[in-house]
């Protein structure tokens, strides 16, 4: 790995374990990494953590890594298919290495945890699910992610 690559994923784990959640660690180091500046991130990718809402579903990592797919992949205007194929591509393959990476894609799976309850919440924290399980989620996703945006 070169020690770019290196370097932003360190900054991404750095990040999440400052305190920001798994999908805004990603995207924010992410646009950084690229020079994208935008006043929005990390804030539009706050409500990811913990599956959306901390409702179990996709795992925040993954949803901040498409969200950087978009970043550098998305299109801006409807008629720019050619952006948008190229986009889905690279998102279905990072679903599918993240997948086969992780084990899944959902948080709950994941973190065997449900954080729509205190009994969740409670079990999360005490089985430091966040530092054993996410930290590892957030740098699989961030690698995943460089991989699939080197050109």
């Amino acid at each position: 790995m070169k020690s770019l690559e290196k370097d932003v994923i360190e900054k991404t784990v750095s990040r999440f374990r400052e305190g920001y959640v798994c999908s805004e660690s990603i995207l924010l180091t992410f646009a950084e990494s690229n020079e994208i500046k935008c006043e929005h991130i990390p804030k539009i990718s706050t409500g990811f953590g913990g599956g959306i809402g901390r409702s179990g579903s996709i795992c925040g990592a993954l949803t901040g890594a498409v969200m950087g797919i978009g970043l550098k992949y998305g299109r801006s205007k409807p008629n720019e298919t050619e952006a948008y194929e190229k986009c889905i591509a690279k998102t279905l393959e990072l679903y599918k290495r993240f997948e086969k990476a992780c084990g899944s894609v959902y948080c709950q799976e994941l973190t065997q945890c449900d954080l729509t309850t205190a009994e969740g919440k409670r079990r999360f924290n005490e089985k430091k699910v966040r530092d054993e399980k996410c930290t590892k989620y957030v740098e699989n996703a961030m690698k995943i992610l460089l991989s699939l945006t080197k050109d």
